[in-house]
């Protein structure tokens, strides 16, 4: 057993600092840093050290995320991931693109170039198109879906 207070002692270390970063990160995502990759370039420009002092790395952005529950491990491959981390990325650009409309930005392009002078990284390539602005805007006009209720993870039985 003398591993096991070892063990537990690095999951708590590692559990605080994930969380003492959680501000920092729910910052980043809402400016528009949402890809694993580009909060790792994002911390490490900041200066914001990993556990160990070390540099982000798009794998240690997964495993901080992962250990806070803001994303999973488990993989989905009918494309429903893609579509979630859209969601996730509409949502944290929701805030930027309300205050880019109230400022007179209202076409897809011009969203489109004060994104990119912005330095807010687009999903893929990270240049923004008025192509991708307006998928964004469709996404952002959606209403929010709503889960039925459920029960130990079983849709309740019709009354």
């Amino acid at each position: 057993m003398s591993g096991g207070y070892g063990a537990l002692a690095n999951k708590r270390a590692a559990d605080a600092h994930a969380h003492a970063l959680l501000p920092a990160i729910r910052t980043l995502m809402s400016a528009g840093y949402v890809s694993q990759r580009a909060l790792a370039d994002e911390l490490n420009r900041r200066g914001i050290a990993t556990a160990r002092g070390g540099s982000w790395h798009r794998t240690t952005v997964a495993r901080v995320l992962a250990r806070l529950g803001l994303i999973t491990n488990g993989r989905i491959n009918n494309g429903q991931a893609h579509k979630q981390a859209a969601e996730a990325r509409a949502k944290a650009l929701a805030s930027t693109i309300r205050k880019l409309r109230r400022a007179g930005f209202v076409s897809a392009s011009a969203i489109a170039r004060e994104l990119n002078e912005r330095e807010i990284p687009a999903a893929f390539d990270g240049k923004w198109e008025p192509t991708s602005v307006k998928r964004l805007l469709r996404r952002l006009e959606r209403p929010e879906p709503t889960r039925a209720p459920t029960l130990r993870g079983k849709a309740k039985p019709p009354k």
